[in-house]
């Protein structure tokens, strides 16, 4: 899922967003008091409390029903609290105040490809650039696009233009260290990444990046340093805690491995598949055959197009002696990210 961060989106400057039918349909004197509304809405909105924030969007379009800043920002919360159609509506009527604004075609695209409607999503990001060609959160977007589409090299370029368009933005270089790792350059992934985390070092998804980075570089003393510090971070992290255990597991730190695994369990991990299937690989080192399938095929049920949950469930399936449902995982792996180099070892196997 992708996190939408008000501030970063949709800062306010005091400018009116709204259509010059709508502006004179509202009296003078209501302006401060709408603009204010929204202010505060933005205000509660960002500190999480979503009522108030809600309640003051909806003051504002009671007053003003074609105000196209609250159109949005009503359709940001309603993405938020998991209510995507209700946002889609919200976007496309602010859409409609204002056909020629970016940002609200931008929020319309997100919200699209966290729907998986793709081949929509594009197109309006493919709009937003026809508006703004310099906009580095449309790229960024339409990059991820990409990527969901299995056109790496694209998604590569365009994350590339994204960063020269916004130098200091963490977010773009850690996925270029992503992207940079599935297209099967491990060096230039590495570099990113330790960008990422030059630029925000308590990104704890970063460090559990680098310790990917480093496992596929076969450095697993550093990779058990880096998930350790992502945990200095957020000891709740779970991916985070999963990973190390799997970084344990395969540095035969067996009894450090179990300590971890049953505190990913014990805070929620049976509905994350890194955690089961870094679980799946511990049980099967215990022989514990039919507890690893339950727990690997939970896994991929969970998080099917996770690369390293695929990569532990070939593992797994190889070791039990079940090569043709090895062969599907490294079939399904290798539509995934054919040039990772994780995927590329195996097929060298």
């Amino acid at each position: 899922m992708v996190q939408i961060r008000i501030w970063v989106l949709y800062q306010i400057d005091g400018a009116q967003t709204k259509s010059l039918d709508s502006e004179a349909a509202v009296a003078e004197n209501e302006v401060d008091e709408l603009n204010k509304l929204i202010a505060d809405g933005l205000s509660f909105h960002d500190s999480g409390n979503v009522e108030a924030a809600r309640d003051c969007y909806l003051r504002v379009l009671e007053h003003d029903p074609r105000n196209s800043k609250a159109l949005d920002l009503a359709g940001l919360l309603c993405m938020q609290c998991g209510e995507p159609d209700a946002a889609k509506e919200f976007y496309k009527s602010a859409i409609e105040v204002e056909p020629d604004n970016p940002r609200f075609l931008l929020h319309l695209g997100i919200l699209l490809l966290e729907q998986d409607e793709l081949v929509e999503s594009e197109s309006v990001m493919q709009q937003v650039l026809e508006l703004d060609a310099d906009y580095a959160d449309a790229r960024f977007y339409l990059a991820l696009n990409m990527r969901a589409t299995n056109r790496r090299e694209e998604s590569k370029e365009m994350l590339e233009l994204a960063c020269t368009l916004d130098r200091e933005n963490s977010n773009f270089h850690k996925w270029l260290g992503l992207i940079s790792m599935e297209t099967g350059d491990l060096v230039t992934a590495l570099e990113y990444t330790k960008t990422a985390l030059e630029l925000d070092a308590d990104d704890v998804t970063a460090y559990v990046q680098l310790g990917g980075v480093l496992c596929a570089l076969e450095d697993l003393v550093l990779a058990e340093k880096a998930l350790r510090a992502g945990l200095d971070i957020n000891p709740e992290d779970i991916r985070c805690r999963a990973e190390l255990a799997a970084v344990l597991i395969e540095t035969d730190q067996f009894e450090a491995a179990k300590k971890e695994l049953d505190t990913v369990m014990s805070k929620g991990g049976g509905e994350h598949g890194n955690a089961l299937s870094s679980l799946a690989l511990f049980e099967s080192l215990k022989g514990d055959e039919k507890k690893t399938l339950d727990l690997i095929e939970d896994a991929m049920k969970v998080d099917g197009k996770s690369i390293d949950v695929l990569l532990r469930a070939y593992k797994i399936f190889t070791k039990l002696g079940d090569p043709k449902k090895a062969n599907r995982v490294l079939d399904e792996l290798q539509d995934i990210a054919p040039d990772d180099p994780r995927v590329m070892g195996l097929l060298l196997d």
